[in-house]
């Protein structure tokens, strides 16, 4: 099937909507079916486009369809921040995801959960450093623990609201603290990647050249601080 813009945009949008407007009822079947439909704004370079106002338009020069509902988009985040500032913060986080916010297949994720479900494999503490909106966590069985990061601010309160037994922790994977080095039984995630520059205090300070160097390229970061993160005979599924 083709990727339809509008259909994307129209699913988190209404997302969006039951997170601001009706948080009390994200939990039933309703609700979950709405949450789940959101998919993030990866491809969606529309939404970096002005649409304050309605005047907007005339500086779109492609996908001018689309501004209907990059309005609302707008709209609803601006009512429902409790600040300026907030407003602003939610627009950034939204147009920082617009080149990697490409959430996994499900098909992906099953075979992927099946495989790590194996006799003998039982992670009692389980990591996902770079959650979406939780389709690693959604199958997993007899977890003690589960820890997620997720630095979008909208893709993280979904995330928050989906699976509130979870720690979620809105911010990058490179927030993680010292404590949780050697801790997990399993990491397991779809990470981001390419040539993006991320920065951990930890790994800039160190005389290993290889973790140095891979705070130029955001998945050879990923693979490296998950390891960290993995007690002796742990296991790593990217």
């Amino acid at each position: 099937m083709a990727y339809n813009k509008r259909q994307h945009l129209a699913d988190n949008i209404a997302a969006l909507e039951w997170i601001f407007m009706r948080p009390e009822f994200c939990l039933t079947e309703e609700g979950r079916k709405v949450l789940n439909g959101y998919s993030g704004f990866g491809g969606l370079k529309c939404i970096l486009n002005p649409a304050e106002k309605d005047t907007d338009i005339e500086k779109w020069t492609a996908d001018k369809e689309l501004f209907p509902q990059v309005r609302l988009l707008h709209e609803l985040l601006r009512e429902y921040s409790k600040d300026g500032k907030e407003y602003k913060a939610y627009v950034q986080s939204l147009k920082s995801s617009v080149l990697t916010a490409f959430y996994t297949p499900e098909p992906v994720v099953t075979a992927m959960q099946e495989s790590l479900q194996l006799p003998g494999i039982r992670p009692g503490r389980f990591l996902d450093p770079s959650a979406g909106t939780g389709m690693f966590i959604s199958g997993l069985k007899d977890v003690s623990e589960v820890h997620c990061f997720e630095k979008d601010k909208l893709t993280g309160k979904i995330l928050s609201s989906l699976y509130p037994e979870s720690r979620v922790t809105i911010d990058g994977f490179q927030s993680i603290q010292p404590y949780y080095n050697n801790y997990f039984d399993m990491v397991s995630s779809n990470i981001p990647f390419g040539n993006t520059r991320v920065y951990d205090r930890d790994f800039d300070r160190s005389e290993d050249v290889v973790r140095k160097s891979s705070l130029a390229v955001v998945h050879n970061y990923f693979f490296l601080k998950g390891m960290d993160t993995l007690h002796e005979g742990g296991i790593l599924a990217y």
